[in-house]
């Protein structure tokens, strides 16, 4: 059995530790990891031996070895200490969390940070535990096959050992639990009705029952510090794995971006609640039957009607947490789609805002919010009804307990009835429980069932075979080949945009759109077949391949990478690949790191590539150089300059095999020029080059030529070969001669002239120029600010504020008293009951005595006890659920109106911000902080109120027995005040670094997914899985963390809390009180739901704090949108019918993209006439999409002014300017939908006129500009394209931008642009005939 690869680095102290915890966070994409094949080693010094095959690889003795070490009781801090403190943890210190308190410590002195909070532990890290995850996964299907396979039940034998821990442990929590009421409690009881017993014995009795509920208290917390562990192993697990399976296909064709993805934000984390929770049913059951037992003792037969109750609560809360999930899945569809649109938005706001889209796209958005809305408030209403029942059921219970019992004419004392209601309150914590456990099962379920998806897809057939002759590099022997059906939905069609061609502009938290639909994406298809493909390519060829958009060019690159089926035939490539896609992929990161993509620098080689790819001139320009950060999707680069980027990786990379996909559309026929002939032609001499290409002109320098149509090759042969057919390739070739025969001019210019756009590398979106001492945190994204200590009240204020107001917020919060109250008075009814006894003046006059109160079947008045008791219920319960209904009512209000205020408010933001600001931190905004105010804020909340209220209501009832008990529990709140307020620093801290962490963790997956096929043919999968570990192991080592902390700190204020319960014990047994026999009796039992109350109770509280660092970050960008300028100024209006000829002026006009960036435009002086065409020319960002972004004012004029009909811009709404015009740009989006969505989305037009525009493109605006509209497309289109653009756009002004220069020749005017300023503006045959002219040399150069 061959071992796979695991990837360890050694360590200074010895062994061998995970490659993802130790590494430098400098490292860029963790690509300079070296990796540890280990063939016969053991797999690490901490795990000694391998089992054998037939285990599954699973360990055997060494398997246990550092849980043994966990066993012991104490164990001393060693010599060489673990990187993370929990792996040296003895027992004690491990269950209650000990090994933390140096990281508590150094929060409170404000020394935490990421630097100084360890990495996650080598066990609980994700590389160990996915590799255990697959072993399990592997021997699970050998046993049952894979379609009878389960997932849950890998899941089980997953954590197998620690259930049966977690079931000690909770059989240890039920004894204890019970251990007071039914034996101690009494006993104190007893003991201060006759006192004849020692103090001694008495003493005992107390510190007894305080023993044993701090016992209680640490065997919960144990079951919850194994559980949180245990989830956290497998969370890490099923995340690196997912991501493995994925990266690893060479095409996603079988499942969806928002599929892919939804994993990762939603299913992943149903996993984890299913690991957390699912346990919890051992609390459930084990209470019951103990409860059952022990009741039944003290009671009798009627102790089965609370039994009964209780069994109806738990199938309610069942049939509950059965709807939640049902209305969770419904949720999650009108939430996927509203992210989806939103990532949409976002990543096309520039296309939006020149259409003028804000508005009804937020009214888009804001529509499915209200959706959302009414989803999320019957979900939390079920949830807050939970809430309810919690506190309700053992009231309620143990009322019809007792009501049966007397009905049943059964005496009932106080001495009987208080220890069985604290017996019956022990079943508090379960019914919380068994919501968490029935809907994290639930939820699991549903998950794992999607996850089995990635384990069912068997990986891609490698049908790529290696050629053993030397001579040949490619050869193609009568392969057909296909795309797997996918989606319905062209646009969800598959993953991989590169392939395709298109761009890929979505990013998300649960569904991204996919951007850009692909010129070979028709029908249900992903691409063209490919039939009967006979081809050879010897080595050292040039292959130019040629064809009408969809005749599978692309295709034809995608069959030799290996991403396509092969039906038959056969594939086989000589050595190594190197891929440039249509649409480049840009990694996050400097040019430098793009172009290396974690090879070895090589300073001489990597020169010559960057002035073989034309790329010198542009990194002089750049602020840093190469080592300048290309921003999000490389935003601030031209599309020309992200495409030689891509260009240099290729050639940088120095493979045998190039296959390259139309990499000169982007730039203009000079640069194209200078990259064909010092790229291809003279550095990639000796290299086989497969070039596709739109560019007809270079085909003529082509070893072999191959014309494809309809997925075959029509034609094959050399240039002069070809054109003596006189076939198709002729008539291509023909056809671009004419059209540059009627325009040819001498190339009379010289090298000097045409310089001077030789050196125009400026970018359109640059940063400030370089300095002496370059500073890199002036980059372009910097690192997200993340706030420190406490939240701020304005945090609460605009939370309340969104709730509704203060007043609204405090009648909400007067029902939830009125609610404990009601709670309360039960109690103190059936005090007040049971001491009445038979009603005789004999049994009130002294009920601290040991006199017989007499039975209360004696007592007169007994039914109108019973009504007052009866109807409790029903009050209690209605009052439960109004309640419920305000609270769900007002949280949810809050949260949608948080949303709203900031969609509005980025949705109004400039350019530069979303320049500035990537896509994954917005989208964490609307995905993963949203979800928390949505779903786990109003939980928190509720239940820290309602716990709070408990406590203090606690607190007051037993401090009536003693004004020193108030005195000693006021103390004590005062002092866990303190100590909360000190330690909460830390939990902050864990919590913001959780939410943080996770922007980087998305924004890797998605660039993953952009680039599959870069990422696979140059041999980096590996390297981007060692990233994914490192990120995801930073995410759950702070989520570990934050669970730990928040327990760390409920249990330590739980254990001191006990000390009220030993004191009211104590006051009790020695009747230092002068209150009633059953009240005392009340309020000892009363008094052992006190800590589990306040700790609850405080641990809500820090998550509520810590929940609300989302609501934080959502302020923080609602505080940082600066609005652009208004869409409609008051008191102005355009003059009717405005513009009416179209008449556009710059007059000394000037604009920079940023405050500290360098002018883009300079001095602009020029006139365009009405109704005219003009063809805007210039190399790769000299500064011709900026005069688009000019007309629009997506960015204001630093100085100067423009005039359209002689109406300033400036002067007029944005709305009111930019809806008199119309684009075409650069790069074409479409949305998530259908083709008529795309054509009308908000269903403006008829269907009529919507064919009509489907015929003919057609725009009723004055001013049209058209930006590199046909740069991607063949001849024949574009022809067809002009000829529509002349007839549609007739009596409009119309810009067209274009790197093609023939595409222009038939417009009015041409304007040269070079460094942002105006190089030329004539007449083209003006131009041509002009000594010394650019547009005559970028002419010949074409």
């Amino acid at each position: 059995m061959t071992r796979k690869r695991i990837y360890w680095v050694p360590r200074s102290s010895g062994g061998l530790v995970n490659l993802g915890l130790d590494a430098s966070d400098d490292m860029v994409a963790g690509l300079s990891y070296k990796t540890h094949t280990l063939e016969d080693e053991p797999c690490s010094q901490q795990e000694k031996k391998c089992e054998a095959p037939e285990r599954a690889g699973v360990l055997s003795s060494g398997k246990y070895k550092a849980a043994w070490k966990t066993m012991i009781p104490f164990r001393r801090k060693p010599k060489f200490p673990a990187p993370q403190p929990m792996d040296d943890a003895g027992l004690f210190s491990y269950l209650t969390l000990s090994w933390l308190t140096p990281l508590m410590i150094q929060g409170l002195r404000k020394r935490l940070d990421e630097n100084t909070i360890p990495h996650l532990s080598v066990h609980d890290a994700s590389a160990k535990n996915a590799n255990r995850l697959r072993l399990l996964w592997e021997e699970e299907v050998s046993r049952h096959g894979m379609e009878k396979a389960s997932v849950l039940r890998v899941m089980l034998r997953f954590q197998r050992t620690r259930i049966m821990f977690e079931l000690l442990l909770a059989c240890c929590f039920s004894v204890t639990s019970v251990l007071g009421p039914v034996l101690i409690i009494p006993k104190i009881l007893e003991y201060s009705k006759e006192q004849q017993k020692s103090i001694v014995y008495g003493v005992g009795l107390c510190f007894a029952l305080f023993f044993t509920e701090c016992l209680k208290s640490l065997s919960l917390c144990s079951c919850w510090v194994v559980k949180q562990r245990t989830s956290i192993r497998f969370h890490s697990a099923a995340f690196l794995f997912a991501f493995q399976k994925l990266i690893r296909f060479n095409s996603l064709t079988h499942i969806t971006t928002g599929e892919a993805i939804s994993f990762f934000t939603s299913d992943a984390n149903y996993l984890f609640e299913g690991m957390y929770y699912g346990p919890l049913i051992f609390l459930i059951v084990l209470p019951l039957v103990i409860c059952c037992i022990t009741s039944y003792i003290r009671l009798g037969v009627t102790t089965f009607v609370a039994a009964f109750c209780y069994i109806l609560v738990l199938l309610l809360t069942g049939i509950l947490a059965h709807l939640t999930v049902k209305l969770q899945h419904q949720t999650s569809e009108v939430s996927d789609q509203r992210i989806r649109i939103t990532s949409e938005m976002i990543t096309c706001m520039k296309l939006i805002k020149m259409y003028t889209w804000e508005k009804p796209f937020v009214k888009i958005i804001k529509a499915l919010r209200r959706k959302e809305k009414k989803l999320l408030e019957k979900m939390g209403l079920i949830q807050s009804l939970n809430n309810v029942i919690l506190l309700a059921a053992p009231i309620a219970a143990t009322m019809l307990l007792f009501l049966t019992h007397i009905q049943l004419q059964m005496n009932l004392t106080s001495l009987v009835a208080f220890p069985v209601m604290a017996i019956w309150n022990v079943m508090r914590l379960p019914v919380i429980f068994a919501a968490f456990s029935i809907k994290g099962l639930t939820n699991s379920k549903s998950a794992a069932e999607r996850f089995k998806r990635f384990f069912l897809q068997e990986s891609p057939v490698l049908y790529v075979q290696t050629l053993n002759d030397p001579s040949k590099a490619l050869v193609l022997e009568e392969a057909t080949l296909s795309w797997r059906k996918a989606c319905p939905r062209i646009v969800n069609g598959g993953l991989e945009p590169e392939r395709r061609g298109h761009a890929p502009e979505g990013t998300t938290g649960a569904q991204p759109p996919l951007g850009v639909l692909g010129p070979e994406d028709t029908g249900h298809s992903l691409a063209p077949e490919l039939h009967k493909i006979n081809l050879v390519v010897s080595k050292g060829t040039l292959l130019g391949v040629c064809g009408t958009m969809g005749s599978g060019k692309s295709s034809l690159l995608s069959a030799i990478l290996g991403e396509m089926h092969l039906l038959e035939g056969s594939v086989g490539v000589h050595r190594s690949l190197a891929y440039v896609p249509q649409q480049a992929w840009i990694v996050p990161g400097s040019v430098r790191e793009n172009i290396l993509l974690g090879r070895q620098y090589d300073k001489a080689w990597y020169l010559q590539v960057l002035h073989c790819c034309s790329l010198t001139r542009d990194l002089e320009i750049l602020p840093f150089g190469d080592m300048t950060e290309v921003g999000e999707r490389g935003l601030n680069l031209s599309g020309g300059q992200k495409q030689r980027i891509s260009l240099a990786r290729a050639v940088y990379s120095d493979r045998e095999v190039y296959l390259l996909d139309d990499p000169l559309s982007a730039v203009d026929a000079h640069v194209g020029k200078h990259v064909f002939e010092e790229c291809i032609k003279k550095t990639l001499r000796g290299k086989t080059v497969v070039l596709v290409t739109h560019q007809l002109q270079y085909l003529e320098f082509c070893d072999q030529i191959v014309l494809l149509e309809e997925g075959k090759i029509c034609e094959k042969g050399i240039h002069s070969e070809l054109l003596q057919k006189k076939g198709q390739y002729a008539h291509f070739i023909q056809k671009i001669h004419r059209e540059v025969m009627q325009n040819k001019i001498q190339d009379t210019a010289q090298t000097a002239e045409v310089s001077q756009v030789e050196g125009q590398a400026q970018t359109t979106r640059q940063e400030e120029p370089p300095n002496d001492n370059p500073v890199l945190e002036n980059q372009l994204t910097k690192k997200e600010t993340m706030e420190e200590g406490s939240l701020s009240w304005r945090v609460y204020h605009h939370y309340i504020q969104a709730a509704g107001g203060y007043v609204i917020s405090v009648l909400t919060f007067l029902v939830m008293v009125v609610f404990i109250l009601l709670l309360v008075f039960n109690f103190l009814w059936l005090s007040h009951w049971l001491e009445q006894g038979s009603g005789t003046n004999r049994s009130r006059e002294d009920n601290r005595t040991a006199a017989d109160p007499g039975s209360i079947l004696d007592n007169p008045q007994l039914v109108f006890y019973e009504m007052v008791f009866g109807f409790s219920i029903p009050l209690l319960l209605f009052v439960g659920s109004l309640s419920s209904v305000a609270f769900t009512r007002l949280s949810r209000r809050a949260s949608t109106a948080i949303h709203n205020k900031l969609f509005s408010k980025i949705s109004r933001c400039p350019m530069s911000f979303f320049d500035r600001t990537p896509t994954g931190r917005l989208l964490n905004c609307f995905a993963g902080d949203l979800d928390e105010l949505d779903q786990l804020l109003p939980t928190v909340v509720e239940q820290f109120l309602l716990f709070f209220l408990t406590t203090v209501s606690n607190l007051l009832i037993v401090s009536v027995i003693s004004p020193y008990i108030l005195l000693i529990g006021v103390v004590l709140v005062v002092i866990c005040f303190i100590y909360c307020v000190k330690f909460k620093r830390a939990i902050n801290v864990f919590k913001r670094l959780e939410n943080y962490t996770r922007s980087p963790l998305f924004s890797h997956i998605l660039t993953s997914l952009r680039g599959l096929s870069s990422i696979h043919v140059y041999g980096k999968t590996e390297d981007f899985i060692t990233e994914f570990e490192k990120l995801t192991d930073a995410q759950n080592n702070y989520s570990l963390m934050f669970l730990s902390s928040t327990r760390w700190m409920a249990v330590r204020l739980e254990l001191m809390t006990h000390l009220v319960t030993l004191a009211v014990a104590l006051f009790v047994a020695f009747s230092t009180s002068f209150v009633s026999y059953s009240y005392s009796a009340m309020a000892l039992s009363f008094i052992l739901q006190l800590a589990s109350s306040f700790q609850t109770a405080v641990r809500m509280g820090l998550e509520t704090e810590a929940y609300f660092t989302a609501m934080e970050r959502m302020l923080q960008y609602i505080q940082m949108c600066v609005p652009e300028a208004p869409l409609h100024l008051e008191g102005t209006n355009c003059p009717p019918g405005w513009p009416q000829r179209g008449e556009i002026t710059f007059q000394d006009y000037q604009m920079k993209y940023r405050d500290n960036t360098p002018i883009a435009l300079r001095g602009i002086n020029l006139t365009i006439h009405g109704q005219e065409m003009v063809g805007i020319v210039g190399r790769t960002g000299s500064g011709k999409s900026s005069l688009g972004v000019a007309l629009f004012r997506l960015v204001e004029a630093a100085a100067g002014r423009i005039l359209i009909d002689g109406v300033d811009i400036c002067s007029i709404g944005l709305e009111d300017l930019r809806s008199k015009f119309s684009i075409i740009p650069q790069d074409p989006v479409l949305f998530s939908g259908t083709i008529r969505f795309n054509l009308d989305p908000f269903d403006c037009y008829t269907d009529e006129q919507i064919w009509d525009a489907l015929q003919r493109t057609f725009l009723s605006k004055t001013i049209i500009i058209i930006d590199e509209a046909t740069a991607s497309i063949d001849l024949e289109t574009d022809a067809l394209i002009q000829r529509t653009i002349s007839e549609a756009f007739r009596g409009c002004t119309v810009l067209v931008i274009a790197h093609r220069i023939s595409t222009i020749l038939n417009c009015d005017r041409i304007l040269v642009m070079g460094d942002g300023k105006v190089i030329e503006f004539d007449r083209p045959e003006v131009l041509q005939n002009k000594p010394g002219s650019v547009f005559a040399s970028l002419l010949a150069s074409s």
